[in-house]
C-alpha cells in the first residue's frame, strides 16, 4: 500500500478515537487545529518509525511537521527520500 494512503488510513483510525468523523483533505490542519493532540502526536511518530522504519530520534520537533498529511509526507521524503519514492 503506498505511503500515503497507509498514513491516511492510521489518520483517520486516529482521528476516530478523539472523535472527528468528518473527511480530511491531505491539507486539513489535524493538530494546530485541536483535532488531535500532543499525545496523538506522539502516537504519528510511533506509528512512522514503526510502520516506515524512520529514525526520527535526530529530528528537532516541529509540530507543523505533524499538522497534516501534506506536511507529514515532506517530513518523511526530508527524513528518508527511498520511503516516497
Amino acid at each position: 500500500m503506498p505511503t500515503r494512503e497507509t498514513l491516511r488510513i492510521f489518520l483517520q483510525e486516529l482521528l476516530a478515537e478523539y472523535g472527528e468523523t468528518a473527511d480530511f483533505s491531505d491539507d486539513t490542519s489535524l493538530v494546530i487545529s485541536g483535532m488531535l493532540d500532543s499525545l496523538a502526536v506522539l502516537r504519528i511518530v510511533v506509528f512512522l518509525e514503526q510502520e516506515f522504519g524512520l529514525d526520527l530520534s535526530d529530528q528537532g520537533f516541529d509540530q507543523n511537521d505533524f499538522d497534516s498529511v501534506t506536511s507529514i509526507m515532506q517530513m518523511i521524503n526530508r527524513v528518508d527520500p527511498a520511503i516516497t519514492g
